[in-house]
């Protein structure tokens, strides 16, 4: 069954898009929507300019708020093709390159003023620790404020209001059970092996003692010299010593260098009230493939969801253990085909 997704702006309301496109990702700061519809040469354009901000609605539930970034019109004598591409309002975190120094705040308290300044809204739902020095010149936040998040083990990912919000990793129970011939259309086991490297070094400079310093971890399952050096960035140093970012980066990675593909047949699920509630990243979910061995439970760490004439409604979720969030040391479980449990 297709949903109906609206846009709405200025009391206005657009609906009955022919295609759809709208993506996030707990790696990003900003959702991305893509939509096109072909209406009557003579219809009334959209009324959208640089400076719209508009509501996205999947069956009237607000998935995301978007600035525009591009809108491109088609005209002939008998049709008019629209096509819009928008992010959220994070956007300009991405996209602009600004300065600022901030000196013994909070994580939480820095996030905070770099979204005031560009009017992004943020909700703080974490605690975090003092970073003694932020500094940026001319240079993107969103690079300043991942690599920070990161080391903290948290997550910084867009709302539907358009603003972020600061978070740990979901521990909540699954909201959903997905299982392949049901309502999962196709899946892939993905095994990215460049992801993962056979050292890694994060290297930093103490300049109060005029001396260098180092930490190392090694990922023992590779035999051969693939290196990853990292000069420890001035945002991170206070939220942890060098061999904990070492070993944080090495074991995201290992997690991530294993995950699922998932298509599935809709957009959402209803939950315990009845109520349908659109697929979001930082929720967990149970994934029962029975050709693969998997029975157990991950985390959304992207989703997309697509609409067209020939396809219908789909979500594509890439699932991923909770650990490739966190960093948290993995024991080695035995694995067959697929991923058959967490490496917790």
């Amino acid at each position: 069954m297709d949903n109906l997704i609206e846009l709405r702006f200025d009391a206005k309301r657009y609906a009955y898009w022919q295609k759809v496109e709208v993506r996030d990702s707990v790696d990003d700061l900003c959702s991305s929507t893509q939509l096109a519809i072909t209406i009557p040469a003579d219809a009334t354009p959209l009324a959208l300019d640089q400076n719209t901000v508009a509501e996205v609605l999947i069956n009237d539930v607000l998935v995301s708020t978007v600035r525009m970034d591009m809108v491109r019109r088609r005209v002939n004598s008998t049709s008019h093709d629209i096509s819009l591409v928008a992010r959220s309002l994070g956007r300009e975190l991405v996209d602009c390159q600004y300065s600022k120094t901030l000196s013994g705040l909070k994580l939480g308290e820095i996030v905070k003023r770099l979204c005031e300044a560009f009017k992004v809204p943020v909700t703080l739902a974490a605690d975090t620790a003092i970073v003694p020095h932020f500094s940026m010149q001319s240079e993107i936040p969103a690079n300043a404020l991942l690599n920070a998040v990161r080391a903290a083990n948290l997550l910084l990912y867009p709302l539907p209001d358009g603003g972020l919000i600061l978070t740990e990793p979901t521990s909540a129970p699954p909201v959903a059970t997905l299982t392949y011939g049901e309502n999962i259309k196709s899946y892939e086991v993905v095994d990215e092996y460049k992801l993962r490297f056979s050292e890694y070094l994060v290297k930093s400079f103490d300049y109060d003692n005029n001396r260098s310093q180092r930490g190392a971890v090694k990922d023992d399952a590779l035999n051969f010299f693939r290196p990853m050096h990292i000069i420890a960035d001035r945002h991170g140093q206070g939220l942890g010593g060098l061999e904990r970012r070492a070993t944080l980066e090495r074991n995201r990675r290992m997690a991530r260098a294993k995950r699922i593909e998932l298509e599935l047949k809709d957009w959402g699920y209803t939950d315990g009230n009845g109520k349908f509630q659109p697929w979001a990243v930082n929720t967990q979910v149970r994934v029962v493939i029975e050709p693969e061995g998997i029975d157990d439970i991950f985390l959304i760490g992207d989703r997309t969801k697509t609409q067209d004439d020939r396809n219908g409604s789909v979500t594509s979720l890439s699932v991923m253990h909770r650990n490739a969030f966190i960093g948290e040391e993995k024991k080695q479980v035995k694995r067959g085909a697929g991923i058959k449990k967490a490496r917790p």
